[in-house]
């Protein structure tokens, strides 16, 4: 077992009951933590106060069995009413969280057989809430019912309850520590609101929870969630590293190396914008449509055209389609487009300028699409983006004469005629999130 540390309430059969061991000395007997936090109401204190009796036994038992363990006691001298259940679960969710933060990279465990009722109730809720993973132990008694020896109180001879307890025997001693298989509320309950942040791609979401529970959490899992929010920022290199890592293929367009990976950020930003729309952002998806229709059109002019267009762009920080290096045919094509400003002037490449080489150049079907695409840019995304408007299904219709759900259909159209798109990687989000749900996502 790791190294691990204990955390236990005290009580009336603690340390020797019966010439048995009691709770927290069986279980130290038995995992040998390096370090026990004893919990001490104030009759618990008084018996301490007489003979140190706790430490002292625990002592014994480590020199026996030679391994070391730092006692620290955690001494409630005012608390007198132990049946009060409210002050034990504050005071034990302080206490255990205090313990995990001391004790990052150990395991921690609990003793659920000693104290009061009341502290072993709240002390087991509190365990089933937490975020660590913490290992509950219960402790039978030697005649596997109810002990009926007698308590131990102010008499308290620790040399003779020492040669006395059976549990020193090799012989005699049993086991009786029992690992509580208890789910843990808190993870369950994270469960489910991982899930659905999960189910409406909201992964960013999801990781937040997840990264509150990390013990509870699948490994594999945690990674595809870490995958999945950096996908959605168009972060694809460190997504795939992400999903390779657990062997999940997460990105569908392949790319030869050393590509510009240009077809393949676009198709993960049409994915993206098809995310905005069952979202419901349908203002954010139309205003988004420029970036791409850019990137598309210079995809069809390279793959199906035969056009280097980027040979054409000069300067690296802002580039521009280049009026000196164009071919005459494509500087044609652009000074008529522009004869009204007295031909074409050097610009940034975008939709506008690369949309009449696509006419010219491209087939019917690429044509069709097109126009379409740049009747919603001029028509509804330049206002969207630079009006404050009220983006609705019935004003892009008035604006354009087609939905939302149209717009995106062209764009996926265009790409599909630029790049070469295996089937069913339109639902490779879907699938992601059914392979995250369907792993669990809890150990």
């Amino acid at each position: 077992m790791n190294e691990c540390v204990l955390f236990s309430p005290l009580g009336m059969t603690d340390p020797t009951r019966g010439c048995r061991d009691g709770g927290f000395i069986h279980i130290c007997r038995l995992y040998r933590p390096q370090k026990v936090y004893l919990y001490m109401s104030k009759e618990i204190c008084d018996f301490d106060s007489q003979d140190n009796r706790y430490e002292e036994y625990l002592k014994r038992l480590c020199e026996k069995l030679n391994f070391e363990c730092t006692v620290k006691k955690i001494m409630r001298p005012d608390l007198i009413y132990v049946n009060d259940f409210d002050a034990f679960y504050s005071d034990f969710t302080t206490i255990i969280k205090d313990i995990s933060l001391e004790n990052p990279d150990c395991e921690i465990l609990i003793n659920l057989s000693s104290g009061t009722p009341q502290m072993k109730s709240a002390l087991k809720i509190v365990s089933s809430l937490s975020p660590r993973h913490l290992i509950q132990l219960q402790v039978s008694s030697p005649v596997k019912k109810s002990n009926h020896e007698k308590f131990v109180d102010g008499d308290y001879d620790i040399e003779l309850e020492w040669e006395l307890n059976l549990d020193n025997g090799e012989d005699s001693y049993e086991d009786r520590c029992t690992i509580v298989k208890s789910e843990n509320f808190n993870a369950h309950i994270k469960n489910e609101i991982i899930t659905k942040h999960i189910k409406v791609y909201d992964y960013k979401a999801a990781l937040t929870v997840a990264q509150t529970i990390p013990d509870f959490v699948n490994p594999r899992a945690m990674k595809l969630i870490m995958s999945g929010e950096r996908r959605l920022e168009l972060d694809v290199s460190n997504a795939e590293m992400y999903a390779r890592s657990v062997g999940y293929d997460l990105i569908p367009i392949k790319e030869k190396l050393n590509s510009s990976n240009k077809g393949k950020i676009a198709f993960e930003y049409l994915l993206m914008l098809k995310i905005k729309l069952n979202k419901g952002g349908l203002a954010d998806f139309v205003r988004a449509v420029s970036p791409v229709l850019t990137d598309m059109f210079e995809l069809y002019l390279e793959n199906k055209c035969n056009i280097d267009i980027e040979s054409y762009y000069t300067g690296k920080q802002k580039a521009k389609l280049s009026r000196s290096l164009l071919p005459p045919d494509l500087l044609q094509v652009l000074d008529q487009e522009y004869a009204s400003n007295r031909g074409y002037e050097d610009m940034e490449p975008c939709a506008a300028n690369l949309y009449p080489l696509v006419v010219a150049k491209g087939d019917s079907k690429a044509r069709e699409i097109a126009t379409k695409l740049r009747s919603v840019e001029q028509k509804a995304r330049n206002i969207a983006a630079h009006e404050i408007v009220a983006v609705t299904e019935a004003w892009l219709k008035a604006r354009v004469g087609f939905g939302s759900q149209d717009v995106f259909t062209l764009l996926k159209d265009f790409l599909t005629l630029s790049i070469a798109i295996p089937r069913n990687a339109w639902d490779s989000y879907e699938c992601l999130n059914e392979t995250i749900i369907a792993m669990p996502i809890l150990k």
